[in-house]
């Protein structure tokens, strides 16, 4: 009898030692912030929240990218990048799993290539199908779009120039370039009423030139179509965004479904996405626009249907 007890007492204790090993073998996730920034910090609680939720087994480990030196991620572990300088410095490690998140396609198209299946990204970019759909919903007696836009975004202005025919738009749009300023650019595309959609290119729309920007479509009774809900606060009639926490939501769940075996996806636009509206500079330039909610279900019902 105390054979045997001793013998299922040593098959306990070589099953635990099993388990043990195990879970010091299975892989972490990374979330790895470019800097301070609260955006930053928002996305990253979201994707450990959501980690946690759905895999409360798996260690995920915060930090941002110039303390990483400090880490060590083992080549199974998967990373998360949340920003550009974060995507940028870890596409140095070609073979490890990487999921960018909170950078444009723009930026993403840019980073050197990666092994086969290591690497995808959400882009914090709205598709044009989108964007298009928002114009179509909130301002249906519209059929200009103007756009000013520098050398980043020229593949945008191809792809929306070519959409937008189908649901009976048209497109003008201005480079701004040393030759042609900011001004000038916004001059000639609405030399005619036109919606003017803001696109995510830095050097054309910043802290120094949205106030400029928003002036001038309003002397011209153009409504302006943002990017994000701070360009709807300072006087953008609307804008289809994604905002950190779902940013943050959907690179975790990328890095789930890869923790769970299942190949990393194609990099692509965000799943989850908000819309605001400023019915007070609507009112002021006559336009009855819907509510943020009505808009919002207006457009997932679009996208279901495909």
């Amino acid at each position: 009898m105390r054979r045997s007890g001793t013998r299922l007492l040593r098959a306990l204790v070589m099953l635990l030692c099993c388990m043990a090993g195990s879970l010091m073998a299975a892989p972490s996730v990374y979330l790895i912030l470019s800097g301070d920034a609260e955006a930053y910090q928002r996305t990253a609680q979201t994707a450990a929240d959501t980690l946690q939720a759905s895999l409360p087994g798996v260690e995920t480990i915060r930090t941002d990218i110039d303390s990483l030196d400090a880490q060590t991620p083992q080549p199974d572990d998967v990373l998360i990048a949340i920003g550009t300088r974060a995507a940028q410095i870890l596409s140095q490690r070609p073979d490890q799993r990487l999921i960018c998140s909170l950078l444009t396609e723009q930026s993403y198209g840019a980073l050197p290539p990666a092994t086969s299946g290591q690497r995808t990204a959400v882009f914090i970019d709205q598709p044009v199908s989108r964007q298009l759909a928002l114009i179509r919903a909130g301002l249906p007696e519209w059929s200009r779009i103007a756009i000013v836009h520098g050398a980043e975004s020229r593949d945008f202005v191809k792809d929306i120039s070519a959409a937008a025919p189908a649901l009976g738009l048209t497109v003008s749009a201005a480079k701004v370039s040393s030759n042609q300023t900011l001004y000038n650019a916004l001059q000639t595309v609405l030399v005619s009423p036109s919606v003017l959609l803001a696109v995510p290119d830095p050097k054309v729309f910043n802290n120094f030139t949205i106030q400029n920007v928003l002036l001038t479509a309003y002397r011209h009774r153009s409504p302006v179509i943002g990017f994000s809900p701070a360009y709807v606060r300072a006087g953008a009639v609307m804008a289809v965004y994604s905002s950190p926490e779902q940013m943050g939501q959907q690179a975790a769940e990328m890095a789930v479904q890869s923790l769970l075996g299942n190949p990393l996806p194609e990099a692509r636009h965000p799943a989850y996405f908000s819309v605001s509206v400023n019915p007070h500079v609507a009112r002021s330039l006559s336009i009855d626009l819907p509510d943020a909610a009505t808009l919002e279900a207006q457009i997932r019902r679009q996208e279901g249907a495909r």
